[in-house]
């Protein structure tokens, strides 16, 4: 796990964003689309925020999510 998604657990908003912001500048010039999801650690009452950010276009962003999906399932 890089030192950026690291730095994610627990990061104020603005923290948060600036280390979303560094990861965006890590990725190659060749990707034209890529999908973060990042979450919380649960609160004592079981939730977590979870976050998911998205750079290209809508329908790619969809696309890869799908595809990601069908990886953890049997």
């Amino acid at each position: 796990m890089s030192k950026d998604l690291k730095s994610l657990s627990g990061a104020t908003p603005l923290n948060k964003a600036k280390a979303l912001t560094n990861i965006a500048k890590n990725i190659d010039d060749n990707t034209i689309c890529y999908v973060l999801i990042t979450c919380e650690k649960p609160q004592g009452s079981g939730s977590m925020q979870v976050d998911l950010v998205y750079e290209g276009d809508k329908n790619l962003a969809q696309h890869l999510l799908k595809t990601a999906q069908s990886a953890f399932q049997p």
